[in-house]
């Protein structure tokens, strides 16, 4: 496995999260606005405690690669909806967003390893939670199987909030 550490984000960082979410390799999947003062208000947001979601940089080598959140499902009641509507899962559960943004760090395994780390430490943390879900588009081959090496498991493919999504779950064992 690759040395990843997660570190909280941190103001600093938000430049290179704007840079990341400009490159094409992202901005074909994330649908979160992606302007740089839009970036800045959310993510100063989460920084500072204001917003539930907390995220944190992906580094390898101290080098900062990726961005991965968490959240609690039932902090985002139409996210939850859209996901319970699945009918795949009724747990209390977490979920994660993730993106290695860097594209000369894409492919090396870094995003399964961070997203294994965070779901284990989430698991740990919260001892109600039963889950952790994931919910890539169906196109989008590169994330799916990010979390299969990342120990997740496929429970629904179909629509979620009106997109083509496969969901993953990595349950409580």
């Amino acid at each position: 496995m690759p040395d990843v550490t997660l570190r909280p984000l941190a103001t600093d960082d938000l430049d290179t999260v704007v840079a990341w979410f400009a490159e094409p390799h992202v901005a074909r999947w994330w649908e979160a606005p992606t302007e740089p003062a839009a970036v800045r208000r959310r993510y100063a947001d989460r920084i500072a405690g204001r917003e539930p979601t907390e995220a944190f940089i992906i580094e390898t080598a101290g080098r900062p690669a990726g961005l991965i959140q968490r959240y609690l499902i039932a902090e985002h009641p139409d996210w939850a909806d859209a996901l319970l509507a699945t009918g795949a899962f009724a747990v209390p559960a977490a979920g994660l967003d993730y993106l290695i943004g860097d594209p000369a760090l894409t492919g090396r395994g870094l995003a399964s390893t961070a997203i294994r780390q965070l779901a284990l430490r989430t698991l740990d943390q919260d001892p109600h939670l039963e889950a952790i879900v994931a919910a890539p588009f169906t196109a989008n081959v590169a994330s799916w199987r990010t979390l299969e090496r990342a120990g997740f498991t496929r429970t629904y493919t179909g629509p979620v909030a009106g997109v083509d999504s496969h969901l993953y779950l990595l349950r409580r064992t």
